[in-house]
């Protein structure tokens, strides 16, 4: 059949890998749609924070740890 269609094996490997995708996609999209609410809070939280930094092309700074309260 590969001899009357040179480029069937090509095709049909593209398609199966296709339809991996979007199986994999799918399931992908279940798992994320049954997230919690906190979950995806935290998620938007820290892409906004990323794109803050990338947008002004500046880098995070590090957390110092809190300075000690004397008494």
């Amino acid at each position: 059949m590969f001899r009357f269609f040179p480029n069937a094996k090509r095709s049909l490997h593209f398609l199966l890998n296709l339809i991996k995708d979007l199986i994999a996609d799918g399931l992908l999209f279940f798992r994320l749609l049954f997230r919690s609410r906190t979950a995806l809070m935290a998620e938007v939280l820290f892409l906004r924070k990323l794109a803050f930094y990338e947008e002004r092309q500046a880098q995070p700074r590090r957390k110092r740890s809190p300075e000690k309260v004397s008494e």
